[in-house]
């Protein structure tokens, strides 16, 4: 598994490297992207989509919505977003990131708040990182902590698209 990994991660480098695209220059721009990952339940699959305005080359703005199932089982949050995305000196292939939002969670499940949908507020936190697989089109990994009456951790792959 982990040279698969391994040999994953050299790839999306090579194919990165290629790329012809600033990675710096995204003032102006919208970012649009879509994850697809797994919770601190195993069972609970996690889809996340975020729309993100660079306010300056570092500061994007925007909503971030987060479902979650399994079975008969849902979740589902929306917040509003700042991301900070760090320019690294003479890298262009990867951009991390660290996010912080303020929102509301509406909780279908069973086994919580005595089965009744519950909504509260959601403060998603995280961070992770882009990697440039064409000039437009990076490869996002991250990790998103909400915290509301029912805290949650989510490991998250997927792609966003800049325009």
């Amino acid at each position: 598994m982990r040279k698969l990994l391994l040999a994953l991660i050299v790839g999306l480098v090579a194919i990165s490297a290629q790329a012809a695209d600033n990675f710096k220059e995204r003032q102006g721009r919208w970012q649009v992207g879509a994850n697809v990952g797994v919770t601190d339940d195993p069972t609970l699959v996690g889809l996340t989509a975020a729309v993100n305005y660079y306010v300056t080359d570092s500061i994007a703005v925007g909503p971030l919505f987060q479902y979650g199932f399994m079975d008969e089982d849902s979740i589902f949050g929306v917040s509003g977003q700042v991301r900070y995305s760090a320019i690294l000196p003479g890298n262009n292939i990867i951009r991390p990131y660290g996010q912080l939002g303020i929102g509301f969670i509406e909780f279908d499940v069973h086994n919580l708040f005595k089965g009744k949908s519950t909504t509260t507020f959601l403060v998603p936190v995280g961070g992770g990182a882009e990697f440039k697989l064409a000039d437009k089109l990076t490869l996002d990994a991250n990790v998103l902590f909400n915290i509301s009456r029912e805290i949650f951790i989510g490991l998250f792959v997927g792609v966003t698209y800049t325009f």
